[in-house]
């Protein structure tokens, strides 16, 4: 009797520390899966060039639009929401526009807009292909600015990349979407651009 019990107590042991062992390799293996995750490619960096600013920080950047000779000015605003021609521009350089059931608010209320479609962007080393340019009259800002304003480039353009904008230097540097910068990382988020500011400074 003695020996039947030693031997179902020897099993039950066994059977207990093999599923122990179980267990830790269960508990291991996932620690080790919970320890990898993809990260995105480094980022590169695609152009260097100059930017103007105005007072109150505005930026003003020089581009071309489509096939379009003319070099026009653009603030680079990171509030906006998407990207834009003026309406005056877009007569002066016989830009065909279309309607649209968009609207936007602005100082003159609610209001449709129209739209310039799939063009291209060409930045300085840079062409910014696919984008959809909304029409608006921007004549007060050149008359603010004491210079003819040609558009705004917000948020269609930062979406794809990281923006790094050097005051010192009066420099922008465009960068693929990616994971560090030299030596300071800068994590992308997956609903917008970056703005990476020396100093610390960051914004949208």
């Amino acid at each position: 009797m003695n020996t039947n019990t030693n031997t179902i107590a020897s099993r039950r042991s066994t059977h207990t520390y093999i599923l122990f062992i179980l267990i830790l390799n269960c508990i291991g293996l996932s620690s080790l899966h919970a320890q990898e995750e993809f990260i995105p490619a480094p980022a590169k960096l695609l152009t260097t060039f100059s930017f103007r600013q105005f007072t109150g920080g505005v930026i003003l950047v020089r581009a071309r639009v489509g096939n379009y000779p003319d070099t026009l000015n653009f603030i680079l605003d990171t509030g906006s929401g998407g990207i834009s021609l003026d309406s005056l521009t877009c007569e002066r350089l016989k830009i065909k526009t279309e309607p649209s059931d968009r609207t936007i608010r602005g100082i003159a209320g609610i209001r449709t807009v129209r739209f310039i479609y799939n063009q291209t962007l060409h930045l300085p080393h840079l062409d910014v292909d696919s984008l959809n340019f909304h029409v608006n009259d921007y004549d007060i800002l050149t008359s603010a600015y004491g210079e003819q304003i040609d558009g705004i480039i917000g948020f269609s353009f930062l979406a794809r990349y990281i923006v790094k904008i050097d005051y010192d230097s009066s420099k922008i540097m465009v960068y693929s979407r990616g994971y560090e910068i030299s030596k300071r990382r800068i994590l992308v988020t997956p609903d917008s651009g970056n703005i990476a500011y020396p100093g610390g400074k960051s914004g949208r």
